[in-house]
């Protein structure tokens, strides 16, 4: 299938282990790219998991919270974004600049600390 990729500025393979790295840094607040980055690395995640090469009956465990998580994340950004923001504001919003509530990225970094 043929996919409308994000571009993001995050150039990882989408994989488990670089979710859980580039929420880590976010938790630590060490990342050098915006949430926003990270929500359309996230949305590309579950788009590569979900390509139709992808048998859903070949995802290891890992690969199944990888992408609950990272639909989770990429879902809640944008709930996040049309329940904090008025929609005259959300136009001219510098996306870059929103922050998640750092609980929620806790949780999921937590979440995937489980396995």
């Amino acid at each position: 299938m043929n996919w409308n990729w994000n571009e993001t500025s995050i150039n990882l393979p989408y994989t488990f282990d670089n979710l859980k790295e580039l929420l880590n840094n976010i938790c630590k607040r060490e990342n050098k790219f915006s949430q926003y980055e990270f929500a359309k690395w996230c949305d590309n995640l579950t788009m590569a998991f979900e390509d139709d090469e992808h048998d859903a009956d070949d995802l290891n465990d890992k690969d199944e919270l990888a992408l609950g998580v990272a639909r989770d994340i990429e879902c809640q950004w944008d709930l996040y974004l049309i329940n904090t923001y008025s929609d005259k504001v959300l136009q001219t919003l510098d996306l870059s600049q929103v922050a998640l509530p750092q609980e929620w990225l806790l949780n999921w970094f937590e979440e995937l600390n489980s396995l």
